[in-house]
C-alpha cells in the first residue's frame, strides 16, 4: 500500500479521539430479521447476486499454471476455471453436454489437467471446452445437430484477482466491479503471491453473516476476550465504500505507538487488519506478511460452504517457513470456527423462529450499514 494512503488513514485513527467515535459512520441501520432466514429473498439474492453476478471467484495464484483449474458452485451452477496453454482463463460450466455429469469435482482445485474426461461415459473436451472425442460411439451421435461443445462463461482477470458470470454472456470489466477498489489491491502486488492452502467448511448460517461478522470489531472484547480481544480496539474501525464493497481496517489496541515517530515513517501495516470485501462473492485480508481470502458459496437460506485460503509474497524457501504461513491459516480457523460461526449459527437457529423483527446495526458498524443498504438495493431492484 502506497505510504501517503497509509498516512491518509492513520490520520483517520490521528483525529478520531480516544474511543474512535470519529471513525463512526454517520447513521446506524435497522433492517427485516427475515433478510437472513426468508427463502424468497434467498432465491432473489441467488439469482441477481451469484447467478448473473460477477461474483469474486479467486486470485491468480489459484490458477498459476496452464492445465490448473479450480470449480465452485453459484446459485446451482457448476462453475469451472481452467487456465490455458496461452496463459488466458476459460469459465466453463462444469456439466457433460451428453448426461450432465460433473467433469472435475464441483468443490475442487487441480494442476496439471490435459483434458476433461466424463466419469460416466468418458466424452473428453479440451481444456477450452472444445469436445474431442465420444469414445466408441461416434456413429451413435452422428445426427446430432446440435452444439456439444462445453458451454462457457465470462470470466476476467486484473491485478490478480478472478470474478466469473455464472449466467449469461456479459462481460466482466474488473476496474468497474471494484468501484476504486483496485487502486488500494494494485498496491499490494497480489498477481505475484504464491497459494499456500485452502480449506472449506459448511456451516447452518445464511451467507451474508459472513460479511456481517468479519467486517465489524465492536464484537472482539466479549466473543473473542480470550483469544484475539486483548490485541484489537472494539472502538471503531477505519470504513471506506467503493460501490458495493468495502474496506474496513481493524486497528491493534497499539496503534497509537506509531504516532510517536515522525509521518514520513509512519505505516498502518504492522497495526491493521486489512480487509476488502467484495460481495457478494467473499474477502481479500492483508495481513503483516501474508494474504488470507475467504470465498462463499450460499447452499441454502440458512446454510453455506466458506473457504479460506492462505496466501504467501513468494515461493516459501523451505518448509520452515511453509509451516508458518499454514499455521496463520489454521489460528485463523480456529477462531473462527470455535468463535465466530459458533455463535453466528446460534443466531440463525433463532432467527428461524420468527420472533425477532428486526436486526440494528450501529454507527460503530458502519460496513454493516453500507454492505445491507446494498444488498437490499439489489434485491429490491430485482
Amino acid at each position: 500500500m502506497r505510504h501517503e494512503r497509509q498516512v491518509e488513514l492513520l490520520e483517520r485513527v490521528a483525529t478520531a479521539g480516544d474511543r474512535l467515535q470519529g471513525l463512526h459512520g454517520d447513521t446506524s441501520m435497522v433492517n427485516a430479521a427475515s433478510a437472513y432466514c426468508d427463502p424468497a429473498r434467498f432465491e432473489i439474492e441467488q439469482r441477481v447476486l451469484f447467478r448473473e453476478g460477477p461474483v469474486f471467484f479467486g486470485l491468480s495464484a489459484d490458477l498459476r499454471e496452464p492445465g490448473s483449474w479450480r470449480s465452485m458452485t453459484f446459485d446451482g451452477i457448476p462453475i469451472v476455471v481452467v487456465r490455458q496453454q496461452d496463459g488466458s482463463l476459460r469459465a466453463l460450466v462444469n456439466m457433460c453436454r451428453h448426461r450432465g455429469s460433473p467433469l472435475v469435482d464441483p468443490h475442487h482445485r487441480g494442476d496439471g489437467l490435459r483434458a476433461f474426461s466424463c466419469p460416466y461415459h468418458a466424452w473428453t473436451y479440451e481444456l477450452d471446452g472444445a469436445l474431442r472425442v465420444r469414445p466408441a460411439a461416434e456413429h451413435a451421435f452422428n445426427d446430432i445437430t446440435a452444439n456439444c461443445d462445453l458451454m462457457s462463461r465470462p470470466v476476467a482477470e486484473k491485478h490478480g484477482l478472478i470474478f466469473v458470470r455464472a449466467s449469461g454472456d456479459e462481460p466482466i470489466d474488473i476496474d468497474e466491479v471494484l468501484g476504486g477498489a483496485q487502486h488500494d489491491l494494485a498496491d499490494f502486488g497480489i498477481d505475484n503471491y504464491v497459494l499456500i492452502e485452502s480449506r472449506s467448511d459448511e456451516w447452518d448460517l445464511n451467507w451474508k453473516f459472513f460479511f456481517d461478522s468479519f467486517s465489524e470489531t465492536y464484537h472482539i472484547r466479549t466473543l473473542h476476550k480470550d483469544t484475539i480481544g486483548p490485541a484489537f480496539t472494539s472502538d471503531g474501525i477505519i470504513f471506506e465504500a467503493f460501490g458495493r464493497n468495502s474496506l474496513s481496517i481493524g486497528l491493534r489496541s497499539n496503534i497509537r505507538d506509531e504516532f510517536d515517530k515522525p509521518q514520513d515513517e509512519w505505516s498502518i501495516i504492522p497495526y491493521g487488519t486489512i480487509q476488502y470485501f467484495l460481495p457478494p462473492g467473499g474477502m481479500i485480508v492483508h495481513q503483516l506478511d501474508h494474504l488470507e481470502v475467504w470465498n462463499v458459496e450460499p447452499i441454502g437460506v440458512g446454510r453455506s460452504r466458506f473457504t479460506a485460503s492462505v496466501y504467501a509474497p513468494s515461493e516459501p524457501k523451505n518448509e520452515r517457513e511453509r509451516n508458518y504461513m499454514v499455521k496463520n491459516l489454521e489460528l485463523l480457523l480456529h477462531v473462527t470456527g470455535t468463535e465466530d460461526f459458533i455463535a453466528l449459527e446460534d443466531i440463525q437457529r433463532h432467527l428461524n423462529s420468527g420472533a425477532l423483527e428486526n436486526m440494528v446495526y450501529g454507527k460503530i458498524e458502519a460496513p454493516l450499514v453500507h454492505f445491507h443498504t446494498e444488498m437490499n438495493k439489489a434485491v429490491a431492484g430485482a
